[in-house]
């Protein structure tokens, strides 16, 4: 099986890495600018190709690895004579094999659950990362394939399951990002420097993920797992106006975990804070 990349995105890069560590061979990769198909190459140890229909005939299955945008237009005007003897996958976490368009064997959608950079150290990184699965029996049947090779853990995704994955995803990974972001800044602004602050989140974050795993439901502390009032009353009143929505949005996220905990008396008294705070912002 000859695997070919259309584009050399992050993930493109990533995935030929790891496939070529696993055995697989990649033919190489296509970019609309040919600088990065060449440096996507380069680093792969692979061929560069000038036109799609160059990587299409070269490849028995083709990704597409470019921006969830354009999927289904580049793959709509894919051309070849042997097209229909090929198989084609893109690595979108939100679309399903449907945004493919082109005429061909079959289809899948490959998705690796893992944070890449492109660089050679992702490779350590997809070891351990699950992957989703989602396509056309023919296009699946590839996809496992490739899966077996590689030896990654995999769940199978319905079409309409596909973009709340990805949601989920992204919480767990981007804007986890941007609340870590969130409280660097607040650090920041007490003067502290990035070498203590970086310290201090990352004790606290990695402590907080792994209790999470052992015992999600009663994992939670500080003033909003206690009910305590008066010091989330000193929390919100320390933040900027345009911040404090924000605050109480991820206050409710709490108290939706206690609910669920069924410590009620707790969720009362974070939901009436909730409420009064939020009518003082709409008046």
């Amino acid at each position: 099986m000859k695997i070919g990349f259309y584009g050399a995105s992050k993930a493109g890069i990533s995935l030929a890495l790891y496939f070529k560590e696993h055995g697989l061979e990649i033919t190489g990769f296509y970019n609309r600018t040919y600088e990065k198909a060449s440096k996507a190459s380069s680093m792969t140890k692979t061929q560069v190709f000038e036109t799609p229909e160059d990587l299409i005939e070269a490849s028995d299955v083709i990704f597409i690895a470019i921006s969830d945008t354009f999927i289904e237009e580049v793959s709509k005007n894919l051309y070849s004579l042997h097209l229909s003897q090929k198989v084609i996958g893109h690595l979108s976490g939100a679309l399903t094999s449907d945004a493919i368009k082109a005429k061909c064997k079959g289809k899948f959608s490959l998705h690796p659950i893992q944070t890449l950079r492109g660089q050679p150290e992702d490779v350590q990184l997809l070891k351990k990362a699950v992957f989703s699965l989602e396509g056309d029996d023919e296009g699946e049947k590839i996809a496992k394939i490739i899966l077996q090779k590689i030896g990654n853990k995999y769940i199978e995704l319905k079409k309409e399951d596909k973009v709340v994955y990805h949601l989920a995803a992204t919480v767990a990974s981007n804007y986890l990002v941007a609340l870590l972001n969130f409280s660097y800044l607040l650090y920041k602004k007490i003067g502290l420097e990035d070498e203590v602050i970086f310290s201090i989140i990352k004790s606290l974050s990695s402590a907080s993920l792994e209790n999470f795993l052992k015992d999600r439901l009663n994992c939670l502390t500080g003033p909003a797992a206690r009910g305590d009032i008066l010091t989330l009353q000193k929390h919100y009143n320390a933040l900027p106006d345009e911040k404090k929505t924000t605050f109480l949005e991820l206050l409710k996220l709490a108290a939706d975990l206690i609910f669920e905990k069924g410590d009620k008396s707790v969720c009362e008294k974070l939901q009436q804070f909730i409420n009064v705070k939020g009518g003082e912002k709409n008046e």
